[in-house]
């Protein structure tokens, strides 16, 4: 065999070729070996997004439900508050004069839209001596 510098160098070019494909191959697996954990761990991530985020909306879904019952009972007890101090106001007012008239708690009571109770009540603080006893 001669020593022919052409096929020597054709050899050392075929070599050269065969060990950068075979780091160029290597390389490829481990790109994509890496690329599919960094996949794995963002899907694992997306997961726990997604359930952290399912948790929120249920939580909000619950707030929001107290919050309308709180405003519910807001609402009424603001509208049994108006009702029962505008009305009341004025017929306690009336009532004492009434009272000072010497009306008995009856007709305190049926003139006024106060309860019994408070008829008397105002009759024996405001009424004549007829009525304290």
């Amino acid at each position: 065999m001669t020593n022919d510098p052409n096929l020597l160098l054709f050899a050392g070019r075929a070599a050269l070729l065969c060990v950068a494909f075979l780091a160029f191959a290597v390389a490829l697996v481990r790109w994509r070996r890496a690329g599919q954990r960094d996949m794995q761990t963002l899907m694992g991530q997306l997961d726990e997004s997604r359930n952290e985020t399912r948790g929120l909306a249920e939580l909000t879904a619950a707030l929001a439900a107290q919050l309308a019952g709180l405003k519910d009972s807001l609402d009424s007890r603001a509208q049994l508050a108006h009702a029962s101090s505008t009305p009341s106001a004025g017929g306690i007012d009336l009532a004492i004069r009434l009272a000072r008239q010497g009306s008995t708690p009856d007709e305190i009571a049926k003139t006024c839209g106060v309860t019994r109770q408070e008829a008397v009540l105002v009759a024996r603080l405001h009424g004549t001596d007829s009525h304290r006893s």
